[in-house]
């Protein structure tokens, strides 16, 4: 009895301590976490796990409780109570070459042992944990996806009546009802509409990218005289059915599909790039589609998938497939090419940014990662054909050089082939590289990309044999791979996910769910893409972004109005473009009003036009349309656009370097084509001043203008100084202006009779008047 009452008092004494060291513990931890591994935290983790610093690198977060017990990208940081298992001592210890935390120096003995003892005392945080955030939530995808059933840009387009105004002029339109109650709920008022001149420009820039002649300005401003309405129709008719309204917008899509001649690298030996030579064929596709109207869910399928939709090889639809084939990354990084892929289709044309989820679950968007993956199975399944491998790419029907061009390329290209063959076999010196490679690669290439008498061809993907399987690479990494998905859309815009088929990449079934009317995407993307392009400013200011992190639009009903309209009316950007510049909206003055500024200093709200500055391609074609100097013929390939022997052509048909983008396109804000681009940015640098003071290109056109038959009938000063005006800014000068020319032109007269050396500056006034002209801001910004 003695044994078992000292037995039954032991067990109750033993289980009293355990229950007095559990609280001890528990109380322990607590104070133990503020004294011991709070400190350590902040001084050697916070700077790259908090949210305070705004940093989650890794996913993982240390300054709340649930972040060190969710982890980050490589699963839970912490398991309480269970020290040898969890990864942050792990990392503290240096136990694993890759997972050495911090990484500047480990950490003493001492606070090792504290964060061994902490999480063997299960781990508590703070007594006031910062807990859940938006910042603490990046990546997690039921929260982001619950998120996004209230996000405008995921709810069904809304085509909503457009309210009635009491703006005169205003209740025709329906741009303008939506505007005009969005002026008045701000208590702002619209602008009156601009002079026929200024409406006259405005319409050649935004529509041609050209300004028009004084003819063709005098010639409107008497018809809106008699009939504004009428006026403004006939004109915008006669410019959108013009060769060179495609010209113009189609500008606007090559930076979305990131246009070029070469690829992104050079070759080491020779210095050259990776050349494109049939990138050409892509921007003429590209420009007589918009010219034809060609429907814009068309357009986009045959971008897509125009191998798979019945189209003769030798049509030119099949150039299309340039959209993926004029790419960066054609010649090697194959995984930066199928994200590239994935990053056009996605961003360019839904304006979603799925290429995030390409290491881990997006952060910011309801786009897991195995939905990135499901669409690189797609893009995995395709075939991209060498862009030199002229077997393999389809000559094209409608390219006809003449034949004096096409004998003279016969003879280089003979001359070529045979280097070639009597170099087979042979290597380089010093970096034992094929010496035949190295000529077709660049002489080879040169003559096809810049020749006009080489044959033209369409650049081109193909199916592979047997569709790839996809499988999720665990952060990224091609050589950890996770599940096997299958090829289907977006889970956010395609709830149920069907699978595309088991036999083909399923490119046609994409291109058919991006260009569905159900997707709330694809036609708002657009719709404000030709908006922007039009008044200067953009209804969602994140064209390439609608996500969760995109702006909100401005105006939420215009834009759905416009794209549920687009749809309706057959994608025909066309008739949205009319719709644009046909309201008043479009057509008002751009003068300042300070008390509308003073409200509304961006003119968010659209009180007055937007000034427009002329990007690189719009200033080089007026220089060289004022000048007389423009080769307007369409179609063909590439060439310099300064430089000895450049061309007077649009600047579309321009040479793009992609690796080694051309210095005068970088000063005035040409996108780089190394991935789609959302917008143009606006700078003003000196370099482009310094550009129209001294680049032979305009110091020739001055030249040029000055050799005009126009210019060279005249018989007084004040004759040439009307010309110079009325072609360059489509206007009489002022009197001022006038006197101030007739003065300068005097006085260099003056010193030039006085000087026996005969130089530009001291013996051409006019070819200087015609460059200051060319130089100001009334030629270089469109009211």
């Amino acid at each position: 009895m003695r044994i078992a009452h000292l037995t039954t008092t032991a067990t109750l004494f033993l289980l009293l301590g355990m229950y007095a060291s559990g609280q001890e513990k528990k109380q322990l931890s607590s104070d133990f976490f503020e004294r011991r591994i709070r400190p350590i935290l902040v001084d050697k983790c916070y700077e790259c796990h908090s949210e305070a610093a705004g940093e989650r690198q890794g996913g993982l977060l240390l300054d709340r409780q649930s972040g060190w017990l969710e982890g980050g990208d490589s699963n839970r940081a912490v398991v309480p109570n269970e020290p040898e298992t969890s990864l942050l001592l792990k990392a503290v210890r240096y136990e694993d070459a890759e997972l050495k935390m911090p990484p500047e120096e480990k950490l003493p003995k001492e606070q090792i042992a504290y964060i061994e003892q902490w999480i063997r005392g299960g781990a508590p945080g703070p007594v006031v944990d910062l807990g859940d955030s938006e910042f603490s939530r990046l990546g997690d995808q039921p929260y982001l996806f619950e998120k996004s059933k209230s996000h405008w840009a995921f709810q069904p387009v809304v085509k909503s009546n457009p309210p009635s105004t009491d703006f005169k002029g205003w209740n025709k339109n329906p741009i303008d009802r939506f505007v005009a109650a969005s002026l008045k709920a701000n208590g702002l008022a619209p602008s009156p509409t601009a002079d026929p001149r200024t409406l006259a420009r405005r319409l050649f820039y935004d529509l041609t990218g050209m300004p028009p002649s004084m003819l063709q300005v005098d010639a409107f401003a008497k018809d809106f005289q008699i009939d504004p309405t009428m006026a403004i129709e006939k004109l915008v008719d006669a410019i959108v059915d013009s060769n060179e309204f495609g010209h113009h917008i189609a500008r606007m899509w090559l930076d979305v599909a990131r246009y070029a001649d070469t690829d992104s690298f050079y070759r080491p030996d020779t210095r050259t790039p990776h050349y494109f030579p049939f990138a050409f064929t892509y921007r003429d596709y590209v420009i007589e589609a918009f010219n034809n109207d060609k429907p814009y869910d068309q357009f986009l399928k045959e971008q897509i998938a125009a191998d798979l939709i019945g189209f003769d090889e030798t049509s030119p639809e099949i150039a299309a497939l340039g959209f993926f084939a004029v790419g960066p990354h054609a010649n090697q990084a194959k995984d930066e090419s199928l994200d590239d892929w994935i990053d056009v289709s996605m961003r360019g044309l839904m304006g979603i940014t799925v290429a995030c989820a390409r290491c881990h679950d997006h952060k910011y968007e309801p786009i897991p990662t195995a939905d990135y993956y499901a669409l690189r199975g797609v893009f995995a399944s395709v075939n991209r054909i060498d862009p030199l491998d002229e077997k393999r790419l389809p000559e094209l029907a409608g390219y006809s050089p003449s034949a004096d061009a096409i004998a003279d390329y016969e003879a280089k290209r003979q001359a070529i082939d045979k280097k070639i063959k009597d170099a087979s076999g042979k290597k380089a010196g010093g970096n034992n590289l094929s010496i035949p490679e190295k000529i077709k690669e660049t002489e080879l290439a040169e003559l096809l990309l810049f020749h006009p008498g080489a044959p033209s061809r369409a650049m081109i993907v193909t199916e592979k044999p047997k569709p790839a399987k996809a499988f999720v690479f665990v952060r990224g990494d091609a050589a950890v791979q996770g599940d096997l998905v299958t090829r289907k859309f977006l889970k956010i815009l395609d709830p149920t996910q069907a699978e595309f088929p088991e036999d083909t990449s399923g490119r046609k079934e994409l291109a058919e769910k991006i260009v569905d009317p159900d997707n709330p995407l694809t036609a708002r993307v657009m719709v404000n893409r030709v908006w922007g392009h039009l008044i200067g400013s953009y209804l969602v200011a994140t064209p390439s972004d609608f996500g969760l992190q995109g702006s909100a639009p401005t105006h939420p009903e215009l834009l759905d109005w416009l794209a549920a309209d687009f749809v309706e009316h057959g994608w025909s950007i066309k008739q949205l473009v009319r719709k644009i510049v046909l309201s008043r909206v479009y057509q008002q003055r751009s003068l300042h009003i300070d008390t509308m500024a003073a409200f509304d200093p961006q003119n968010l709200n659209l009180w007055k036009a937007n000034r427009k500055r002329l990007t690189i391609e719009e200033l080089r074609d007026s220089v060289l349309a004022v000048s007389n100097e423009i080769d307007l013929t369409p179609r063909g390939r590439s060439a310099e656009l300064w430089g000895e022997g450049y061309t007077h052509r649009r600047a579309i048909y321009g040479y793009i370097n992609r690796f080694n983008l051309d210095p005068t396109l970088r000063a005035f804000d040409f996108p780089s084509p190394m991935q789609t681009q959302p917008k143009r940015d606006e700078s003003i640098v000196a370099l482009q001043s310094l550009f129209t003071l001294n680049s032979p290109f305009v110091i020739d056109q001055a030249a040029a203008f000055v050799s005009l038959a126009e210019f060279r009938k005249c018989e007084t000063n004040s004759e040439r100084v009307n010309i110079v005006f009325s072609g360059i800014f489509q206007r009489e000068p002022h009197a001022n202006e006038l006197t101030r020319v007739l003065r300068f032109v005097e006085q260099q007269e003056e010193f030039a009779s006085k000087t026996p050396q005969t130089t530009r500056f001291r013996n051409a006034p006019w070819e200087l008047v015609v460059q200051s002209l060319l130089m100001s801001n009334e030629f270089q910004y469109v009211d």
